[in-house]
């Protein structure tokens, strides 16, 4: 979906401003081949986001971590690792603690100062 689509398809959401922390997150390392891991997958779906970064012979994988009960065994915690998030209209990071803008209920959905601007303007 292009940012237009998406700003469209956002038009009857709620949006409050926020400053979203960077938050801790698991990591793991997902060999090459392996990515349909049935604990990695669960451990995202209990979350809903994860981030793959390409490293030798396989990816990094980084899940936000809020508490949550985790395999000790499989993951480890990194301090402050969730660094930044995604605009879904435009793909742009978005900072720690940067404004942006977040549904106030129903689906989650985050938007930059600018999309937000975009949007609320229709």
């Amino acid at each position: 979906m292009n940012v237009e689509d998406t700003l469209a398809a956002c038009r009857n959401l709620s949006f409050m401003k926020s400053r979203i922390p960077p938050l801790d997150a698991l990591s793991t390392f997902v060999p090459e081949g392996q990515e349909e891991d049935s604990g990695v997958q669960a451990a995202i779906r209990a979350k809903g986001f994860a981030r793959w970064f390409p490293v030798d012979g396989g990816h990094k994988v980084l899940i936000p971590y809020e508490g949550q009960e985790f395999d000790r065994e499989r993951f480890q915690i990194e301090k402050g690792a969730w660094d930044h998030e995604h605009c879904k209209a435009c793909g742009a990071d978005i900072d720690p603690m940067t404004l942006c803008w977040v549904t106030q209920s129903g689906p989650y959905v985050i938007l930059c100062d600018p999309c937000h601007a975009k949007q609320k303007a229709r």
